[in-house]
């Protein structure tokens, strides 16, 4: 009797299959998957992904992140809402989806894209790997503004929240610009001058540093950082120095009172010694009101800059004519007497000028 052979019911053959099938179909699926998963993460790794990512921000107006960003790409004092509309203003009206991207040549080994909206350059595009070997990117652009600021060694200060670091220094113990008219500056305050440029309006400058503040200088975009003082003396030693200036042009006042209180060894005197104060007509009233020290900042123990403002009343019969000043003056402590070393006049500073 031959034996029967056994084989696979047709049923479990057919569930076979199709598990198998299935498995392929699983392992194919995963496998595109992953090889997807993968190209996207290379792509999202290339620099132009990082510009195409950024560009999509900014038409979106989302602005999270791209300041920060900023800061590490291409380190700036600006603020963010400064900096924000910057950004607003360089790509206004410009159809982002339509942009081209071209490397360009840098003679750092910065990587360096730049925009173009058919032949229109648009914008220049800094990139630098993050710490997730992603690229982050950045416009650059100047800035119209550049400051100067000087502190006392240690003095430890910010622009517009940014802290400032060493980076930013030019020179180390110099004298104190207000003072550079000195003759002889041995003892003129010292100072760490700090430069900064690529700013995109006026700084806002604080410190860390209790009892320190700025103040700006009168004829340039200097700032002095110093000790903030409210000294009631110091505020009359001002008002009066201010005031013999005041009276020498009118010939209320002589060059002999000017030099009794200035280093005479200074631009300053030297300026004055040659006016020429003849033309001013007699007059039989002068009077000064309204006298205000609107700062004063102590460079070191033995020096000082003020702002001060006063009105100065002059008449002649029926003729008469109010002047309203504001000086900045810079003094130097000589043995003991506070001496002038620096001036310059600025009248914008009092507020009645403005009416005028």
């Amino acid at each position: 009797m031959s034996k029967r052979k056994k084989g696979i019911k047709a049923s479990a053959g057919i569930t076979i299959l199709v598990l198998v099938l299935l498995i392929c179909i699983g392992t194919a699926t995963a496998f595109v998957l992953f090889t997807k998963t993968n190209l996207a993460k290379q792509e999202a790794k290339l620099p132009e992904s990082a510009i195409s990512l950024y560009l999509k921000q900014i038409k979106n107006n989302d602005f999270n992140g791209i300041y920060e960003n900023s800061l590490l790409i291409d380190p700036h004092l600006n603020s963010k809402e400064d900096y924000d509309q910057a950004i607003k203003n360089i790509y206004d009206g410009v159809s982002l989806d339509k942009l081209i991207y071209q490397e360009e040549k840098s003679a750092s080994d910065d990587l360096l894209y730049g925009l173009y909206d058919g032949n229109v350059k648009v914008a220049v595009i800094k990139l630098v790997k993050g710490t997730d070997g992603k690229w982050l990117a950045s416009t650059v652009f100047q800035g119209d503004h550049s400051s100067i600021v000087e502190a006392p060694a240690g003095v430890i200060f910010k622009v517009n929240g940014v802290e400032v670091t060493n980076d930013y220094i030019s020179n180390k113990n110099v004298t104190a610009t207000n003072f550079s008219g000195l003759d002889d500056q041995s003892d003129a305050p010292k100072v760490v001058r700090y430069e900064l440029n690529n700013l995109i309006s006026e700084p806002v400058i604080t410190t860390d540093n209790s009892g320190y503040t700025t103040i700006k200088d009168a004829l340039s975009n200097t700032y002095f950082i110093g000790k903030e003082t409210t000294d009631s003396d110091l505020e009359e030693t001002i008002i009066n120095a201010g005031k013999t200036v005041a009276r020498y042009p009118t010939k209320d006042g002589t060059l002999g009172a000017i030099g009794a209180i200035t280093i005479t060894g200074s631009d300053f005197y030297d300026r004055i010694k040659t006016m020429d104060n003849q033309w001013y007509a007699a007059h039989g009233t002068s009077q000064f009101s309204n006298e205000e020290v609107l700062s004063i900042v102590q460079q070191d123990e033995n020096s000082m800059i003020a702002n001060v403002i006063f009105d100065y009343y002059i008449a002649s019969g029926s003729t008469s004519k109010e002047y309203h000043i504001g000086y900045q003056i810079s003094f130097l402590n000589v043995r003991g007497t506070w001496k002038i070393a620096g001036f310059a006049i600025d009248n914008e500073m009092n507020p009645k000028t403005k009416i005028w």
